[in-house]
């Protein structure tokens, strides 16, 4: 699958950013804050794939930040129920070795912005990791494991960091997802997802949601039925 950004170099305070942004479509993409510290992430058939190829070119390329940019500014009204705002959030993607302090994350935004970047190609597999099964994940769950994804919530912004392998080893959550959910969703009217637990912290949740707008729209005409919907982030729930 190929993938194309536009890279920005960036200076801002005495250091030099790598800084990608997507050319292709991003608007199928949501985020949000379901509850206290849990998060979820919710995409099409299309918008899976790519994220599946944005978490292996985070994996590969620690020294580049992946910042999600042209994305709705609100909820759909099938996902309100999930969020307290209602708001959407950009996503970020980075390496935790960059040990960038989000609190600059609105400055460097800004400059971000205003640079028009050069056009980077990538070839990925976003199934590269999709076939690994339930002793490939063990490690994650030892308590000494230091290989996690961290999440960070600053102006409108999730910013999703973490290690080559728990960025490799996630990326293989989204593909599969991606070729069933529409499925799910025409048997049961819920929402199939994926909880990363085994890749954050205690403290935290990160949720993979399918979601196709186009898709519920056809199907789903009156309010009760966006009710019921919104109650299925648990039906046809996935755990690795």
């Amino acid at each position: 699958m190929k993938i194309q950004f536009l890279q920005k170099e960036i200076w801002f305070k005495n250091r030099k950013y790598i800084v990608l942004t997507p050319t292709f479509h991003t608007k199928d993409i949501f985020a949000c804050e379901f509850d206290k510290d849990m998060f979820i992430i919710f995409g099409n058939q299309q918008s899976l794939q790519y994220l599946a190829c944005v978490l292996l070119i985070g994996a590969d390329h620690r020294d580049k930040i992946i910042y999600l940019t042209n994305i709705e500014k609100d909820l759909p009204i099938h996902l309100h129920r999930f969020s307290h705002t209602k708001k959407n959030n950009e996503l970020v993607f980075l390496h935790h070795s960059q040990q960038f302090n989000t609190h600059q994350w609105k400055d460097l935004r800004q400059k971000v912005h205003q640079q028009k970047g050069r056009v980077r190609s990538f070839e990925l597999n976003p199934r590269k990791f999709s076939d690994l099964d339930y002793d490939d994940y063990t490690r994650f769950h030892y308590e000494e494991n230091n290989d996690k994804i961290f999440i960070k919530w600053d102006f409108d912004t999730l910013f999703i960091i973490g290690s080559k392998i728990v960025f490799e080893y996630a990326s293989g959550l989204f593909e599969p997802l991606s070729r069933t959910g529409a499925g799910s969703f025409l048997r049961t009217f819920g929402h199939e997802n994926f909880h990363l637990y085994p890749f954050t912290l205690n403290t935290q949740g990160l949720c993979v949601d399918y979601y196709d707008k186009a898709l519920w729209n056809k199907h789903l005409k009156d309010s009760e039925k966006y009710g019921d919907i919104s109650r299925g982030l648990n039906h046809e729930d996935n755990n690795c």
